[in-house]
């Protein structure tokens, strides 16, 4: 029997010829160095504040999350789409573009950030059932615009394909959030770890300020005002945005309930957990825009799209399995170092980033849906997915919780649940949308 020889210069040759191997490079190079850091940080934060503090800045930020999210309209994603799309078909609407969605994002995400400001102590007193985070929670009100400007800038950056650019960018803001989340909280606590997080928003809004206006053509022809293609962005962002929000408002609550059936000591434990599912998450989360980005400019080429869909697929999983194994066998020893308040976390831990080989699969499927223009669709599956989520952690808190911990019984839930979805994700996309 013949077997076809494997030419390893011409698959070499190929792969570094690949844009969407190159784009996913650099999306991926700043960011090892950006999340070890922070990972790193998380650690040593949770060990300075203790479990029950650190279940607080959890709720926080949380809280903030959840807010600046449903704050961008979704023009993250809308940006990159349009950049994408008209970079090169039409540059004269770059500018009306960007005009738009940061005019959108500030109007948005000021109206946020002040009512924020203002509802600070009713939310903090009747909510949360804490006043004494009420100065906390107006510390960081700022952050919420910072936030979703950047957000929006990242979009635009991706639609140009400058990943090389933004690989800088996230080294440099890594290293800023690392030392002054860690000189900070040790001399301030709690606040002082919120004041890093402002400290390294501003950096980085400033620093992709300045990559997007480095990327913008020279030309004075540009459009002032469209409105059709002012509807078209408000059209397409509002279902992301309502998926966005959606999702934060399902973790808000999530935690919420957690603290109003426990405590805030299993905040802590679910929060420290699911640093190690963001952290195995990262380069799914970070390849978003780039497979939204090479999705956008073959979306009526459906080969072309196959293809990018498939190896996207394999990557992600890849990307996911490997550092879940290596989390798994070391999820005692990373427990050890959070300190001896936190009990239980290497269990926890375990499930956490197991969850994460679906959800990274997941958002290939969720890019894909948003290249081919079905943002509804998607926003129905996510509804049913995150009421599913709290549905069952509720029951399931209610039969188990004499024998099982309420931060082990979410992440059972959450892994029950996104692997379920994984499954029907995958299947109404072959049948509806390919």
């Amino acid at each position: 029997m013949n077997f076809p020889i494997i030419n390893i210069s011409e698959l070499k040759s190929r792969a570094l010829n690949s844009r969407l191997i190159n784009d996913s490079f650099w999306a991926l190079f700043g960011n090892i160095i950006a999340k070890g850091l922070a990972l790193v940080a998380g650690i040593i934060v949770a060990r300075f504040l203790g479990k029950d503090t650190f279940g607080e800045y959890g709720i926080i930020r949380n809280t903030l999350m959840s807010i600046a999210v449903f704050s961008t309209f979704g023009l993250g994603y809308t940006a990159t789409k349009y950049v994408a799309e008209y970079k090169n078909s039409n540059p004269a609407f770059l500018r009306v573009i960007l005009k738009y969605s940061r005019n959108i994002t500030l109007f948005v995400s000021g109206t946020m950030a002040a009512a924020l400001l203002i509802s600070a102590n009713y939310f903090s007193e009747i909510v949360l059932e804490s006043s004494h985070l009420a100065n906390p929670l107006r510390l960081v009100a700022l952050w919420i615009v910072f936030n979703a400007v950047t957000t929006t800038q990242i979009g635009v950056l991706a639609g140009f394909g400058d990943f090389k650019g933004m690989s800088r960018i996230n080294t440099i803001v890594g290293i800023i959030t690392f030392i002054f989340s860690l000189s900070l909280t040790y001399y301030f606590g709690l606040n002082g770890a919120l004041v890093a997080l402002l400290i390294s928003q501003i950096v980085n809004c400033w620093l992709n300020y300045r990559l997007v206006k480095s990327n913008l053509p020279q030309r004075s022809d540009s459009v002032e005002i469209d409105k059709p293609l002012l509807k078209d962005i408000l059209k397409f962002s509002l279902p992301v945005a309502l998926q966005e929000a959606l999702y934060s408002l399902t973790s808000w609550l999530i935690s919420l309930i957690l603290i109003k059936l426990a405590s805030f000591g299993e905040l802590g434990l679910y929060a420290a957990a699911m640093q190690w599912n963001t952290i195995i998450l990262f380069v799914p989360g970070i390849l978003r825009n780039v497979i939204l980005s090479h999705l956008s400019e073959v979306t009526n080429i459906p080969k072309r799209h196959d293809r990018v869909l498939k190896l996207t697929l394999i990557i992600n999983f890849l990307m996911t399995f490997i550092p879940f194994l290596i989390v798994y066998f070391l999820s005692d020893f990373i427990a050890n170092f959070y300190g001896d308040s936190f009990v239980g976390l290497a269990d926890i831990i375990s499930i956490a980033v197991f969850t994460a080989i679906f959800s990274s699969m997941s958002n290939v499927y969720a890019q894909a849906f948003m290249s081919k223009g079905k943002n509804w669709l998607m926003f129905i599956i996510i509804l049913f997915r995150n009421i599913s989520i709290i549905l069952l952690f509720y029951l399931l808190f209610l039969e188990f919780q004499d024998l099982k911990t309420g931060s082990y019984i979410l992440v059972i839930s959450n892994l029950i649940i996104t692997a379920f979805f994984f499954f029907i994700l995958s299947l109404i996309y072959k049948l509806k949308v390919h």
